[in-house]
């Protein structure tokens, strides 16, 4: 059997997309950017999720690691450009503004326009920021079996900003909480910086009879495992309910399918 991956490989989705300029032809490639690891599997089973998730899309794309040695952004990049591709059009599977979407992937364009001089970069927004994920979350929320009168409020847990550099994640993922439709209490807090929920979600199960927990990641991985173990070492007062989080849900492929067309305006 062959693995996912060499089947997306073989079937490469016939070429990339070309169009006209000044009677110039302009090859434009797309790039899904992921964190990924550089140690174990992690990479190999996103990729297989994102595979997945996107067989039945009718465009062509590459995929690419932030973290890794065979499979990163440049590498992809240079591997494309030598098929011909002057126009990347890079999504990053990354849901708020934070360091890796400020700091590193902007660095990496910057350098490879230097390195190539030819070739045009531009990037999406990231997914957090498209309606389409308060809709997911308000899911998960409603997902959650409880009385119309329950004591209850939500906790949605992003990746957050540790190094206090990069603030834009946490001020989106404010904005996002504010944009929930719910009649119930929802904080926003985050796994790592100024807003982690280390700091008072023992508190804020004081006030409630059920806490309803939104882990507000790609998939139910490492991140989401050191959320609920951090949780589960607190001194909580009332019932939790923790919702999947992202976990490769449909509405991730429109969200990622509207980034892209996003960029082809």
């Amino acid at each position: 059997h062959l693995s996912i991956r060499r089947q997306r490989q073989m079937c490469i989705r016939d070429s990339y997309y070309t169009m006209q300029m000044k009677g110039l032809v302009i090859v434009i490639g797309n790039i899904l950017v992921a964190h990924g690891m550089r140690k174990g599997q992690q990479n190999e089973a996103l990729e297989e999720f994102i595979t997945t998730l996107l067989k039945d899309e009718d465009y062509h794309y590459e995929l690419a690691f932030l973290e890794s040695d065979t499979q990163n952004l440049e590498l992809t990049m240079e591997k494309m450009i030598k098929q011909g591709v002057t126009r990347f059009r890079i999504v990053p599977l990354l849901i708020f503004r934070a360091m890796h979407y400020i700091g590193d992937i902007p660095e990496i364009l910057k350098s490879m326009k230097e390195k190539y001089p030819h070739i045009n970069s531009e990037m999406s927004e990231p997914l957090g920021t498209h309606p389409y994920m308060k809709d997911l979350v308000e899911r998960r929320m409603a997902d959650v079996d409880l009385p119309a009168n329950a004591n209850v409020a939500t906790v949605i847990i992003a990746h957050g900003n540790g190094s206090g550099r990069f603030t834009k994640a946490h001020e989106e993922l404010k904005e996002f909480v504010k944009s929930i439709d719910s009649n119930k209490p929802v904080y926003a807090r985050a796994l790592y910086g100024v807003m982690t929920f280390k700091n008072d979600l023992d508190e804020i199960s004081k006030k409630y009879d059920d806490l309803i927990i939104v882990p507000l990641f790609l998939f139910d991985g490492r991140l989401v495992n050191k959320v609920k173990r951090l949780i589960s070492e607190m001194d909580i007062h009332c019932n939790l309910h923790i919702t999947p989080s992202i976990n490769f849900d449909h509405i991730l492929k429109l969200i990622i399918r509207a980034r892209i067309e996003q960029l082809a305006v």
